[in-house]
Parts: structure tokens; C-alpha cells; sequence
């Protein structure tokens, strides 16, 4: 089962819609700065710079996957130490998946570029729909969906 670690203030939201998106198909925790690492990863969202990314981005192999907020630039620098696959998620118009809508309680991701999911598969530009629960915000949803897109063939 593979498993997503989450870094941000917004990670405990964002765990839960990860973990409502995915039915149970994959484990997910967030992951502070006080907190000793838990399991390895093989799927980071970086929502933004936190000293705790420094022990893990290195760790990252090039079978892992870095999911980094667009909009957070003091993310960056952290880039260059990992052989993980990038993906971006953001509200910036390059990030890689992004909001084409958001409402009350949903988010309309867009995939902007195709790229290579956890399977192998190609997952092709395209958009869906992330549900948004319980006053969840938009970054969150989007951050979740971006992890939800990379382990997820639908």
C-alpha cells in the first residue's frame, strides 16, 4: 500500500480529503516538525517549507513522487535534492495540476500536463472533480487531489 506524508499547516485538512478521495487504497499522515518521521513515503506533498523537508526530500528515490504547492516559492530550493518525480499543484498558472472552479464544496482540478502516475500509466490533461467537506479550503482539496491523481488509474 503506498504511502502519502503531507507537510503544512494545512495537513491534518488535507489528510482527511486525501483519505476520503482514496477510499483506503493508500495510508496517509501528516507530518510536523516536532513529530519523529514516521514510515517511508513514496508520495510527498511539500504544501510548505518546513525544516522537517530537509531529512526528507534527500530520501526521496527517483520511484517516489515530490507533490510541491506552486504558489509557496520558498519551497524551491529543496527541489534540487531529490530524485523524486515533480509535480506541482497550485493556483499558479504552471503548476502542473491546478483549480479551474472552486465552490463551496467542490474544487475542479485540472491536470495541465500529462505525466507518468505511481502504475506507470499515463495520466493525460484532463479535469475532474474533488468533493470539499466540512469547510475544507480549496488549496487542501487540490493538494490532496494532486497525490490522489498520481496513485490513483481513474
Amino acid at each position: 500500500m503506498p504511502a502519502v506524508g503531507i507537510v503544512g499547516y494545512n495537513g491534518r485538512e488535507m489528510t482527511r480529503a486525501f483519505l476520503r478521495m482514496s477510499q483506503g487504497t493508500a495510508s496517509c499522515y501528516h507530518i510536523t516538525d516536532s513529530q519523529p518521521l514516521g514510515p517511508k513515503v513514496n508520495v510527498l506533498i511539500a504544501a510548505e517549507a518546513s525544516p522537517v523537508l530537509t531529512e526528507i526530500v534527500p530520501s526521496l528515490s527517483s520511484n517516489d513522487y515530490l507533490i510541491v504547492n506552486a504558489d509557496d516559492k520558498t519551497i524551491f530550493p529543496l527541489l534540487g535534492q531529490s530524485e523524486a518525480k515533480l509535480i506541482t499543484y497550485g493556483f499558479n498558472n504552471r503548476a502542473c495540476i491546478t483549480a479551474s472552479s472552486v465552490t463551496d464544496d467542490a474544487v475542479q482540478v485540472c491536470i495541465q500536463r500529462g505525466f507518468a502516475g505511481a502504475d506507470g500509466t499515463e495520466r493525460e490533461p484532463h479535469e475532474f472533480s474533488a468533493r470539499a467537506t466540512n469547510g475544507e479550503n480549496s488549496m487542501s482539496v487540490l493538494g490532496a487531489a494532486a497525490a490522489w491523481a498520481v496513485l490513483n488509474t481513474n
